[in-house]
């Protein structure tokens, strides 16, 4: 028996693999918590919420839903890099 060019079932392929690339972009994008960005940062979540996440940029980045404060990532990570070169803080080997 001969394999034949099936354009349903390649569509199908297609389809697949385009849900597949379309899901992991939309898993690097989310949000963190005080504890997560203090990981990222190397810094205190005490040095966070005094300096950092008060400024208009971090403020315009929090989504909370609820009680717990949320922020978008990557987003915030680049506004924390802004921060410290704005602010003339040194970023400590910061994880990505």
């Amino acid at each position: 028996m001969e394999n034949y060019f099936d354009p349903l079932e390649y569509a199908k392929e297609c389809i697949k693999e385009e849900v597949k690339s379309q899901m992991k972009e939309r898993i690097q994008q989310g949000t963190i918590d005080i504890k997560m960005l203090a990981e990222i940062t190397c810094h205190s979540t005490s040095f966070l919420e005094k300096n950092f996440i008060v400024t208009e940029e971090a403020k315009e980045l929090e989504k909370s839903p609820s009680t717990k404060r949320l922020w978008l990532y990557p987003e915030i990570r680049d506004c924390w890099r802004e921060f410290c070169i704005r602010e003339n803080v040194k970023e400590r080997s910061m994880r990505s």
